[in-house]
């Protein structure tokens, strides 16, 4: 199979340039050549006009090239300095780290790029967006002219956001290169000089992002128009709140420093959309019905008797599971397929004697039902893209009782069509029974597939939508 086919791209000194296409068009394949990580390709690089030696991430950044991936790689524990130095701490007589000139150069260093932050301070103890901005520095500290920036935003907060693109534009009238890869077409938009996409591991076109709007972008990466869902509507109307009774109940959920007072609740066939920016509190609600979080007040009701606080294993017995848009999280990457998909249900799916062959059964099965490609139970779930691998989460509930299914960024750095097919699955079990509790920082995908939206803001419900009208911008500016 070829991941990449015959792909011209270029890269201008100073630019910004997006780089889009679906799960599986060769984005990372063709960055991490550029990067270094995958050495063995056809076809030839050049930088400065000279062909680059490109035979390992070390050489890839001796010569000017970093990538800093979606998952961040700093250390938490360690502080900004360290981190911002890692692998290359000065020292000082005796070959012994010198810190406070390594204190010093961070300070210095961060305050060239406008960062004003504590340099002493653990890196785990700062915000998402303060952290990727670190990594940013880092790799830009370490002699980058090229800077690959792998789903920068994915995460961050519409503000966060905003505060990245300040430094992106400082680095680019620097002079620095910057490929911007990103699945949030808008982000792609608005800071980008210039939009390649790609599609089946072919470059479709290289367009200027000042000639291309969301909806163009869209069709190019898919090859069809009629791709296009609700998710991309200006406005939506929420239907009225249904009559039936809620499955379940929280009231009062309170965690010290995070969340005050929330109450809400959820029916059977009813999607509750839970919208708010990064630390807004919404999505420890779900990880909190879940069991992941234990509430420090409140009470969680499931068909009206009450969920034990912390205890994850009881919300899965009752039928309360969690879908999480960190695959690491939901899914045992080095693991098969197959054991992934059955573990929680191994008795009531596979039966007294259990045998990887019935296992194998059962989970092809389930994978089938929600149309996981390839449908291969014996094969490594890390080996699966990022929307297949969110299908085998949906596959291990097939197998048992749900009543309530919560989703935290559920869709978290995919594309278009992987989104469509992941929410399709939701909708499906929604329409089985399933009660659903959607959080996410992602305004499209809450006006696509919610009935009812809550608005969080520090901690607190701000506002609630149903039956009325709204768009985007109003659930931000509530948000």
């Amino acid at each position: 199979m070829t991941a990449l086919d015959g792909i011209d791209f270029d890269l201008l000194p100073g630019e910004v340039h997006g780089l889009v296409g679906s799960n599986g068009a060769g984005k990372s394949t063709l960055m991490k050549i550029f990067a270094g990580a995958l050495p063995d390709f056809h076809g030839a690089v050049l930088l400065d006009g000279r062909p680059a030696d490109l035979s390992s991430p070390q050489a890839a950044l001796a010569q000017g090239i970093a990538m800093v991936y979606q998952e961040l790689s700093g250390i938490g524990p360690l502080s900004v300095a360290e981190n911002l130095f890692l692998g290359r701490q000065p020292t000082a007589f005796g070959g012994r780290v010198d810190w406070k000139a390594m204190r010093r150069s961070a300070r210095e260093y961060l305050a060239e790029l406008d960062i004003e932050i504590d340099v002493d301070r653990r890196l785990d103890r700062y915000p998402l967006g303060i952290r990727q901005m670190v990594e940013v520095a880092r790799g830009i500290h370490s002699g980058a002219r090229v800077l690959i920036l792998d789903e920068p935003t994915s995460a961050l907060s519409p503000p966060e956001t905003q505060r990245l693109f300040e430094l992106i534009r400082r680095l680019r009238q620097r002079g620095v290169a910057i490929v911007f890869i990103s699945h949030f077409l808008e982000d792609v938009l608005e800071i980008c000089d210039r939009v390649t996409v790609l599609r089946n591991g072919r470059r479709v076109v290289t367009k200027a992002s000042g000639g291309l709007n969301k909806l163009d972008v869209v069709h190019l990466m898919l090859g069809r128009a009629d791709a296009v869902d609700a998710a991309y509507s200006d406005r939506v109307v929420l239907p009225p709140r249904t009559a039936t009774p809620p499955v379940l109940r929280a009231t009062g959920l309170s965690l010290a420093g995070t969340l005050t007072e929330v109450s809400l609740e959820v029916s059977a066939n009813e999607c509750l959309g839970l919208y708010g920016y990064a630390g807004a509190g919404h999505r420890e609600v779900v990880h909190m019905l879940a069991g992941a979080l234990t509430p420090t007040a409140g009470e969680i009701v499931l068909d009206g008797r009450p969920l034990a606080p912390g205890n994850v294993h009881e919300a899965v017995r009752r039928g309360v599971v969690l879908v999480t848009g960190d695959r690491a999280q939901g899914l045992f990457l080095r693991g098969e397929i197959y054991k992934n998909v059955t573990l929680p249900h191994l008795r009531r799916a596979v039966g007294e004697w259990l045998t990887p062959g019935r296992e194998i059964i059962v989970a092809r099965e389930a994978l089938e039902r929600v149309g996981c490609r390839p449908a291969q139970p014996w094969r490594r779930a890390g080996e699966l893209s990022g929307g297949n691998q969110q299908k085998v989460v949906m596959a291990r509930w097939t197998l048992g009782p749900v009543r309530v299914l919560l989703l935290d960024e559920p869709t978290r750095g995919m594309d278009v069509a992987a989104k469509a097919e992941v929410m399709r699955l939701v909708g499906e079990m929604k329409r089985q029974g399933a009660a659903v509790v959607l959080a996410s920082a992602e305004p499209e995908l809450l006006l696509a597939h919610a009935d009812r939206i809550l608005v969080f803001r520090r901690g607190r419900i701000a506002k609630e939508w149903t039956d009325a009208p709204v768009d985007k911008a109003a659930l931000m500016q509530w948000a």
